[in-house]
C-alpha cells in the first residue's frame, strides 16, 4: 500500500474503529482486531477485519446499547476496510480452497445420465429443488445436502433409468396344473383355490391366460386373484372353448397368482402369463447397447456359471469406470456382482439380474457424489488428471468428462497448460457447452426468476405490448442470446455495459416497440436510441427487480451495486418508516421519485440512499415489465437524471452506462468472481482475491476478452489445486501435565 493509503488509514479508518470499537476489541481481548496499528500489519488479522467489515454492514456492532457510528463512517470504514484486504490478498501467497464432497444437483444428474446412457428424459423431476449457496448457484458442495428423502428419490430414479436403459427379453410362462403350490387342486370346487408364484422381472403390462372350463352342465364363475386381491371375476361354461384372457399390470418381484371358484366347479387345465413391455424404441436400444454391446441372454445360452459372471463383470467394470468417473479395481465391483449372482442364483435372465448390480453403480456414493481424495499432509497439492477432467467437464458441461477428457486423464497428460487450453476450447464448441451459458447467466442475473409468475399487465392498451408467458420466454432468451454472443465471439466482458445492440425475435421486438424484426428466430439488432443494449437494457432485468404493480429505483440499484459491481447493499437499520407513508398525508399525490426524496431527508437513510437511488433513477424510464416509458405510474413525466455519492451527473441509462464503465476493473473483477465461484462449486474465500486479482489484471491487459477469463480460471491454481486442511488436536490438560513432569 502507498504512503497516501497508510495516511488516510490512521487519519480517517482507524479513528472511526478506535472510537465505537476499543472498548470492547482492545489489546488482550479475544477479538483484537485493533491491533493492527500499520497497513503493515493487516495480514495478521484478516479474519478478525473480514467479520468487522460483515459487522458494519449489517449493524450487529457496535452493539445497540452503545453509542453508534453514522451511516456515513459506517459505509466509510467498511468499503476501504474491503478494498485493502482484496488488494492485499495476493501477499499471501497462492491459495487453492478446500474442497467437500459434492453431490451432483438436478441439472448435473440428469445431463450425467443422458451422456452415459443417452436417455434425454427429467429423471430428477421428483428431486427435492438444489438451493443456491456461497456465490449465488445451485451447484455449490457447501449447500448440497443429501436428506433422507432425497436418498428414497435416488433408489426410484435408478430403477426408472434402468426400465428404460435395459431391455428384458419377453417372457412366456406355462403353468400346469403340476406347477400349483403344493394343495392346489385341478378340480376347483366351490370356495377352493389354486395358487402359483409368478417373479416378474420388470414393471409392465402382462397379459394372463387362463385354461380352464366348467366341469357341470352351466357356468361356474372364478376369480383370478394377485397376492390374494381379486384382479378380475369371469365366468366360464362346460365346452371347450377360447381361453379366458386378463389384461393385469404387474410389479417387478415375486406375485402369487390364484385361481378361485366363487360358484360352481370347474376344472383347470393351465395357465400362461406373457409380458407385454413397452414399446422398445430408438433411444431405448441405444441405451442397452451402450450397457451390453452385444451380450445378452441369448448369445450366453448354454453358457457356464463362470462365464456369464465373466460377462457381468466386463459389463459393469465399464459402466462403473464412466459412472464412477475414475479407474476402478476388480474388487470396486465385487459387491455389485455379488448382487448379480444372488439374482441369477434365483434363476432370473442375465438382463434381470444385471440390472440389481447396475442399480448399485447408480445409487453409490462414487456416482452421486463428486469425491477427490483426500491427503494427510497439509497445504496445496495438484489434483488428479481424472479429477480434473470431472472439474473441467462439470463446469462447461454439468456433466460427466467423455471419452477424450478420459483418455488424456488416463494417459496424465490433461494437467498441461496447451492441452487444457485446447480441450477448454473443443468443449466450448460442443453443443453440450449451452448448459454452461444458461445456467451462469441466469442465476448470475437473476433472470431465471423472470416468467409465469409475472401476471399480464392490465394497464396496456395495445395488445402488442401486453406481457405473456411467451414474452417472459423470450426475454430469458434475450439475456441469454447476449452472453452467449460475447463468449462464443471473444468479445469484451464491457459489452455487457456498453452493447448498442440486443437479440430480439418478432414478438420481443414488437413488446418493446422496436420495428423491422420478424419471425420466431433470435438475431442481433443494432439499437440506435440508447435504449436497450447491454444487461441494464434487458427487460427481464427491469421486471425481475420490480415488485407488485410498480417499478423500484431501490431495488433496482440494488441489483447493479450487488450484481454488476460486487458491492451488496445491507440490509435497511430497524424500524425504518415505510416508503409509501413518506410524505405523511401528501404521500398519495407523491411521485416514487418524490417519495425517496422525502426518505432521504432522515441521516440514517441518506448514507445508503445516497449510493442506490440514482442508480435505480437512471433506469426509470422502464416500466415493471421491461417496456419504455415516458411518464411514470402516476403520469408524471420521468425524470433519469441524477448524481452519484461522488458527484457525478448524468442522463438516463446512456449516462449512466458510462460511469459505470469508468469502473471496469470493479465490474471485471465481480464478473470474475462469480464466474470463479461457479466454476469451483465453492464459497469465494478472503485469500481467493489474490487469485481474482490476478486474473482481472490479465484482462485487462488483453481488453477484456471473454475467453480469457474462462481460459484464466482454468488454469487458475483453485481450479487445478486443492488444499489439504490441518486439523489441531488439544491435547487433555492431564496429558500436557504429564509430559510436563516426564521432561
Amino acid at each position: 500500500m502507498t504512503p497516501a493509503e497508510e495516511a488516510y488509514f490512521k487519519s480517517e479508518i482507524r479513528p472511526i474503529l478506535s472510537t465505537f470499537c476499543l472498548e470492547c476489541h482492545k489489546e488482550g481481548k479475544q477479538v483484537d482486531f485493533l491491533a493492527v496499528k500499520e497497513l503493515s500489519q493487516v495480514h495478521s488479522q484478516r479474519g478478525n477485519l473480514r467479520s468487522a467489515v460483515a459487522q458494519l454492514r449489517n449493524r450487529t456492532m457496535p452493539p445497540a446499547k452503545e453509542e453508534q457510528p453514522s451511516e456515513e463512517d459506517r459505509r466509510k470504514a467498511a468499503d476501504w476496510l474491503e478494498r485493502v484486504l482484496r488488494e492485499t490478498a495476493k501477499e499471501m501467497g497462492p491459495y487453492a480452497g478446500a474442497v467437500t464432497a459434492r453431490r451432483l444437483n438436478r441439472l448435473e444428474y440428469d445431463n450425467t445420465i443422458r451422456d452415459l446412457l443417452g436417455l434425454k428424459f427429467k429423471f430428477s423431476q421428483t428431486f427435492p429443488s438444489d438451493g443456491g449457496g456461497g456465490e449465488g448457484f445451485d451447484n455449490n458442495g457447501e449447500t448440497l445436502y443429501l436428506p433422507v428423502i432425497l436418498m428414497e428419490r435416488y433408489m426410484d430414479a435408478a430403477e426408472a433409468i434402468l426400465d428404460e436403459a435395459v431391455l428384458i427379453p419377453e417372457t412366456r410362462r406355462r403353468f400346469t396344473p403340476a406347477d400349483f403350490e403344493q394343495g392346489s387342486q385341478t378340480r376347483l370346487k366351490p370356495g377352493a383355490e389354486a395358487s402359483v408364484f409368478l417373479p416378474v422381472a420388470m414393471t409392465a403390462p402382462h397379459t394372463v391366460t387362463v385354461d380352464v372350463r366348467s366341469s357341470q352342465p352351466g357356468k361356474s364363475s372364478l376369480e383370478l386373484k394377485v397376492d390374494g386381491i381379486t384382479a378380475q371375476r369371469f365366468e366360464v361354461g362346460p365346452a371347450a372353448g377360447k381361453p379366458t384372457e386378463i389384461q393385469l399390470r404387474l410389479f417387478r418381484g415375486t406375485h402369487r397368482l390364484t385361481l378361485a371358484c366363487a360358484q360352481g366347479e370347474a376344472e383347470l387345465a393351465g395357465l400362461t402369463v406373457q409380458d407385454n413391455p413397452k414399446k422398445i424404441t430408438d433411444e431405448r436400444r441405444e441405451a442397452h447397447r451402450r450397457l451390453f454391446g452385444d451380450v445378452s441372454s441369448g448369445t450366453l445360452a448354454g453358457k457356464g456359471v463362470d462365464e456369464r459372471r465373466q460377462a457381468a463383470a466386463a459389463i459393469l467394470r465399464k459402466f462403473a469406470r464412466l459412472a464412477y468417473r475414475t479407474p476402478v479395481t476388480d474388487k470396486d465391483i465385487e459387491k455389485n456382482l455379488q448382487l448379480f449372482d444372488r439374482s441369477a442364483s434365483r434363476g432370473e435372465n442375465f438382463e434381470t439380474s444385471m440390472k440389481l448390480a447396475l442399480k448399485a453403480v447408480l445409487v453409490s456414493p462414487r456416482f452421486l457424489f463428486r469425491i477427490e481424495q483426500d491427503h494427510a499432509e497439509p497445504g496445496i497439492r495438484p489434483v488428479s488428471d481424472h479429477e480434473l477432467a470431472v472439474r473441467l467437464s462439470y463446469f462447461i458441461w454439468n456433466s460427466t468428462p467423455d471419452a477424450e477428457l478420459n483418455a488424456l486423464a488416463d494417459a496424465g497428460k490433461l494437467n498441461q497448460p496447451a492441452t487444457l487450453k485446447a480441450q477448454l476450447k473443443r468443449m466450448m464448441a460442443d453443443p453440450k457447452s449451452e448448459s454452461f451459458l444458461r445456467t451462469f447467466t441466469e442465476q448470475w442475473l437473476g433472470t431465471k426468476a423472470v416468467g409465469d409468475t409475472v401476471p399480464a399487465s392490465p394497464e396496456a392498451k395495445d395488445a402488442k405490448y401486453i406481457y405473456s408467458k411467451e414474452i417472459g420466454a423470450d426475454l430469458r432468451t434475450e439475456a441469454l442470446s447476449l452472453m452467449n454472443y460475447l463468449i462464443r465471439d471473444d468479445r469484451s466482458l464491457l459489452e455487457l455495459i456498453s452493447a448498442d445492440y440486443t437479440f430480439l425475435n418478432g414478438p420481443l421486438a414488437e413488446y418493446y416497440g422496436i420495428g423491422g424484426v420478424k419471425g420466431e428466430q433470435f438475431r442481433k439488432v443494432a439499437i440506435a436510441d440508447g435504449r436497450r443494449g447491454g444487461v441494464l437494457g434487458l427487460g427481464a432485468v427491469q421486471m425481475l427487480t420490480s415488485p407488485g404493480t410498480r417499478t423500484s429505483p431501490v431495488l433496482r440499484g440494488s441489483w447493479v451495486l450487488g450484481t454488476l459491481l460486487g458491492t451488496p447493499v445491507p440490509a435497511p437499520p430497524p424500524n425504518v418508516p415505510s416508503l409509501d407513508s413518506a410524505g405523511g398525508k401528501k404521500s398519495r399525490t407523491l411521485s416514487l421519485r418524490e417519495k425517496l426524496a422525502v426518505h432521504r431527508a432522515d441521516a440514517t437513510c441518506a448514507s445508503c440512499h445516497n449510493v442506490i437511488d440514482p442508480i435505480g433513477f437512471s433506469l426509470d424510464h422502464y416500466d415493471r415489465l421491461g417496456r419504455w416509458r415516458d411518464v411514470d405510474e402516476k403520469g408524471k413525466p420521468i425524470d433519469a437524471t441524477g448524481k452519484t455519492a461522488e458527484g457525478k451527473g448524468f442522463d438516463g441509462i446512456a449516462g449512466f452506462k458510462t460511469l459505470i464503465l469508468e469502473r471496469k476493473h470493479d465490474f471485471a473483477r465481480q464478473v470474475t468472481a462469480k464466474m470463479l465461484g461457479y466454476a469451483l462449486g465453492r464459497s469465494l474465500a478472503d485469500r481467493d482475491d489474490g487469485t481474482i486479482e490476478g486474473i482481472v489484471n490479465r484482462l485487462e491487459t488483453n481488453d477484456f476478452k471473454a475467453q480469457t477469463l474462462l481460459e484464466e480460471i482454468v488454469l487458475s491454481t483453485p481450479f487445478r489445486n486443492r488444499n489439504e486442511l490441518t486439523i489441531a488436536v488439544n491435547k487433555p490438560k492431564k496429558a500436557a501435565k504429564e509430559e510436563k513432569v516426564e521432561k
